[in-house]
């Protein structure tokens, strides 16, 4: 499992896209997944599957397309699963936010960009 901080973009889960004017700009997003558990089926399924499968068709229709989700580590439940685990809310997000991108890349899911709620310019 790869680790990554507040500051890091994922390499594989990112790329910059603009609006481009004269074309069709396609922005997707889909509900942003808690950080505080590892993804299943039904998270992928019920989350991120649809849009990526948009995402994908838009691409393939030439479309500028940017799909875009994220880590939500906001909440009461970040904040249970660190007293459950003996570990701080960042450390939590930290380690549940690797497993996600890990998970995502497996399942071939193909975010233009996977962020983080707790990222500086998100906060803001």
């Amino acid at each position: 499992m790869k680790s990554y901080t507040n500051e890091q973009l994922v390499p594989s889960l990112y790329c910059q896209r603009l609006p481009v004017k004269g074309e069709r700009n396609i922005l997707i997003t889909s509900a942003l997944p808690y950080v505080n558990n590892v993804p299943h089926l039904g998270n992928i399924i019920g989350c991120v599957l649809s849009a990526d499968v948009f995402a994908r068709y838009c691409r393939l229709r030439n479309y500028n397309t940017l799909y875009i989700c994220g880590t939500d580590e906001y909440g009461t439940a970040t904040e249970t699963k660190a007293l459950q685990e003996g570990v701080t809310p960042q450390e939590i997000c930290a380690k549940y936010f690797s497993l996600h991108v890990d998970i995502y890349e497996w399942f071939n899911i193909k975010f233009d960009y996977f962020g983080r709620t707790s990222t500086p310019q998100q906060t803001k």
